[in-house]
């Protein structure tokens, strides 16, 4: 069948129809994570169900749920390449912060006057034993 995505049957062991998002990742992932004695048996019964042989509610609800699956498919992409960015940011400032951390401590004796910090924690070690 050319359609990779709908509903299936026997997608999982337990549940006799449901909707299959990667027909081909699932059986990639029979092949490589369930016990040989199942192989066989689940890739045999694992089969797409053409939407002309649905009930039409179904199919329209298949239908939305396509649409919908693609609007967030493209939004994890923007989200995924979003997050690159901001890593890249992030590392810029981290960089920036250990380049002018001379006067990131002066500043800071300015504008926390009588601060415990000693490098590495607010909290004295005298304090905390």
């Amino acid at each position: 069948m050319a359609t990779k995505a709908g509903f299936a049957f026997h997608v999982h062991h337990d549940v006799l129809m449901e909707i299959c998002t990667n027909y081909k990742e699932r059986v990639e992932y029979i092949k490589e994570h369930k016990p040989r004695g199942e192989q066989e048996i689940r890739l045999r019964l694992f089969q797409l169900i053409s939407p002309a042989r649905l009930p039409r509610p179904l199919a329209k609800a298949l239908e939305a749920c396509d649409k919908t699956r693609e609007a967030c498919d493209k939004a994890w992409e923007a989200y995924a390449k979003a997050g690159e960015a901001y890593d890249k940011a992030r590392e810029a400032c981290d960089k920036a912060l250990e380049a002018y951390k001379p006067q990131i401590n002066e500043l800071h004796k300015e504008l926390c006057p009588d601060c415990p910090w000693d490098g590495e924690t607010i909290f004295a070690q005298s304090a905390t034993k």
